[in-house]
Order: C-alpha cells, then structure tokens, then sequence
C-alpha cells in the first residue's frame, strides 16, 4: 500500500493575467495532483494581494491556495510544473502531515477552509469599520473646521 502524505502549495501569479489564465495553471496543476494518484482536498483563490517585497518589478500578487493528499513523488511533479510557469512570481509547498487516511483529512481541510473565510470575514468587517470611523472623524473635522472660519 502507498504511504500517502498532505501537502499545501500556495502559488503566486503575476497580477496582470486573466482569470482563464488563472484557471488554466490551477486547472493543470490540479491535473497533475489527479494523475500522479492524489487527492484535491480544498483549492482557493485567495485574490490580488500586496507582496511583502518587489517581486520582478511587482507590488502585488495573485494568490491561490491548494490543500492535497498524495504519494511523495507528486511533489516534484508538481513544483517542476510550477518552475516551469513563467507566470508564477513565487511557490512555496509543505508537508502537513505523514501516512494520512483522505477522507478523514478531507474532514479537517474543510473545517480549516470554514475557520479561515470566519476570519477573513471579520477582518474584512472590522477594516470596514475602521474606515467608516474614519471617514465620520473626518466629517467632525471638516465641520469644525468650517465652523471656525466664520
């Protein structure tokens, strides 16, 4: 019986590509995952992101998240595809865990998938909300401005 293993690639596109551009580097590296006798276990676009540091003349980045089950040698299949894109700025792929049964990681994938959107979302709504305290200290301001001018 093949040992199998999960992985996580997260990948890095170039922001100027189109989403059938986007969809068809995923869509063969899903394949290869596929073919190579793994499992896609969670796949997500994380969307355009600013980069910590200049990446070949780019500030921001495109950012796409595969979680996966397979045997060891998918690996090198797959980060040789991924050195082959000329489109991909940066990869980065680690080993999760060692000797895994598919259907009980898929269960945790996706519960980590759920924790993940609940903490976007909230960071998502408290960004909100500090803009709009923002924008309202900036209207008290400007009033109080106009008000002492007269």
């Amino acid at each position: 019986m093949t040992i199998l293993n999960e992985y996580e690639t997260t990948y890095v596109a170039r922001p100027d590509l189109t989403d059938e551009q986007m969809s068809r580097i995923t869509t063969k590296i899903e394949a290869i995952v596929a073919n190579g006798g793994g499992t896609l276990l969670v796949a997500e676009d994380w969307g355009k992101r600013k980069l910590a540091y200049l990446i070949n003349k780019h500030i921001r980045g495109h950012y796409i998240y595969l979680n996966y089950c397979g045997p060891s040698p998918i690996i090198l299949e797959v980060e040789r595809n991924l050195r082959l894109e000329d489109d991909l700025l940066r990869f980065l792929t680690v080993k999760i865990e060692c000797d895994i049964i598919p259907d009980e990681r898929r269960a945790v994938a996706e519960e980590r998938k759920r924790l993940r959107i609940e903490r976007m979302a909230a960071l998502k709504a408290e960004e909100e909300a500090e803009a709009r305290y923002r924008a309202e200290a900036e209207d008290e301001e400007n009033e109080l401005g106009g008000e002492l001018d007269e």
